[in-house]
């Protein structure tokens, strides 16, 4: 490589808004140093990444600790939060699963010269991943971060260089405000790939904008799944409100509802336990800073749900006094109505699987992920009957936030799908 960065210029790791011709001065030096990428080893490339993982997954690790110092500030999540989270967002990355996605969905093709990510700003740590696969498969990679999310990218690209100022230089993350269509207009036209998430009007947007191939991801929303059998297992419940409060159910795969396959009973029992742990939780992990309309459309949803009546039965709040410490409410009745977020929970009761089939079968366009508790012989069934309303990811509850790098994100490969033809 002709190029080479001993230290992340700030200009290239979002600091400060970008102007389109910084930005456009930020694109050809990765064009500069791309053919360099494309040929070097894939085999030492993906080895330094798996090191860059292990630099932020191992104990003690000092770029976790510079994360934990900014990143609450910066994103509104609290520190334990930050400490006990990001590191799920660079495990993944851990060896072998890079290598062997990149063999499996890659193979040898070359990837596009240059790779535009608009990263949501929902959660921290989503650079690392779009950055790893660009750079594994020899595309420079220009990040754009989104607003809630300004500071990591920048550091993920200071690990790199920490280990690899060559391979560094093909990456930056420059920011402007979604929506500066200057900007939008500069990157759009020079990205060989686009790989966007946002709301579905956004990614439409871009998506007819895009001069290269374009891959979208919209909104999607998951839940949880437990069988009667274990709505009265204390780690059923510790699983949930876990999941439920990771992130404080910023993420796609965060569970906003859960159907409970059986009476009403089993669902009062785990929404009384799961409210218990999500109380638990606030102290271990305490919820990120709320605005006042989150806060107010919590208190609605509480407000509303204790005056409803549903066929004559009342729902049952089970609310800590602090709007963002945790909100459950077990309805009598099944519907898939999401949740205003912020640790707020819809439990309700299900007849049998093939009525949660039903259910949701209409909602197949907008299902992501399924964290399922059940009994050993009921699991296969639930499973494929998630699958068949197009769930992606059907998870063990407890581990709804720690997805495999093979996660078909929307259904599509998500390597492969920068090479096929399940683009959109």
């Amino acid at each position: 490589m002709t190029a080479s960065l001993t230290a992340v210029q700030p200009s290239r790791v979002g600091s400060d808004d970008t102007t389109p011709a910084e930005l456009a001065r930020v694109i050809a030096a990765l064009r500069g140093v791309q053919p360099q990428l494309a040929g070097r080893s894939r085999q030492a490339t993906i080895q330094t990444l798996e090191q860059v993982a292990a630099d932020w997954i191992a104990p003690h690790s000092s770029w976790l600790e510079r994360a934990v110092a900014v990143l609450p500030a910066a994103t509104g999540f609290s520190g334990p939060m930050i400490r006990r989270a990001l590191p799920t967002m660079l495990a993944p990355l851990a060896a072998p699963a890079l290598a062997d996605l990149v063999r499996r969905e890659a193979g040898d093709r070359q990837g596009p010269a240059l790779a535009l990510h608009v990263l949501p700003g929902n959660l921290p740590g989503m650079a690392a991943i779009p950055a790893a696969l660009s750079l594994a498969v020899g595309a420079a990679a220009l990040l754009k971060p989104g607003r809630g999310d300004r500071q990591f990218p920048g550091l993920f690209i200071a690990s790199v260089a920490a280990r690899d100022p060559e391979l560094a230089a093909c990456l930056a993350a420059p920011y402007w405000p979604g929506g500066d269509r200057a900007c939008e207009d500069v990157a759009l036209a020079a990205a060989d790939l686009t790989v966007a998430s946002g709301d579905d009007a956004t990614v439409a947007d871009l998506a007819r904008r895009s001069r290269g191939r374009f891959i979208g991801h919209g909104h999607r929303i998951s839940f949880a799944v437990v069988t009667a059998g274990l709505a009265g297992d204390a780690a059923t419940a510790a699983d949930l409100a876990f999941d439920t409060a990771v992130w404080d159910q910023r993420g796609c795969l965060s569970p906003q509802l859960c159907f409970v396959v059986g009476e009403r009973d089993a669902a009062l029992a785990l929404g009384a336990a799961v409210a218990g742990e999500l109380a638990r939780l606030a102290d271990i992990l305490p919820p990120a800073r709320l605005g006042v309309g989150d806060r107010l459309a919590i208190r609605r949803l509480r407000d509303e749900s204790e005056w409803a009546t549903f066929a004559g039965e009342r729902a049952r709040v089970l609310a800590a006094a602090d709007e963002a410490a945790g909100t459950v409410i077990v309805e009598p009745r099944p519907a898939f109505r999401p949740s205003p977020l912020g640790r707020t929970l819809r439990i309700m009761p299900i007849a049998s699987v093939e009525a949660l089939r039903d259910l949701l079968w209409p909602l197949r366009g907008v299902l992501e992920g399924a964290g399922v508790a059940a009994e050993p012989g009921r699991r296969l069934a639930v499973t494929a009957a998630l699958e068949a309303c197009g769930v992606h990811l059907v998870s063990p509850l407890g581990a709804m936030q720690r997805p495999p790098l093979a996660w078909r994100q929307g259904g599509r490969a998500r390597l492969g799908s920068w090479f096929d033809g399940d683009a959109s």
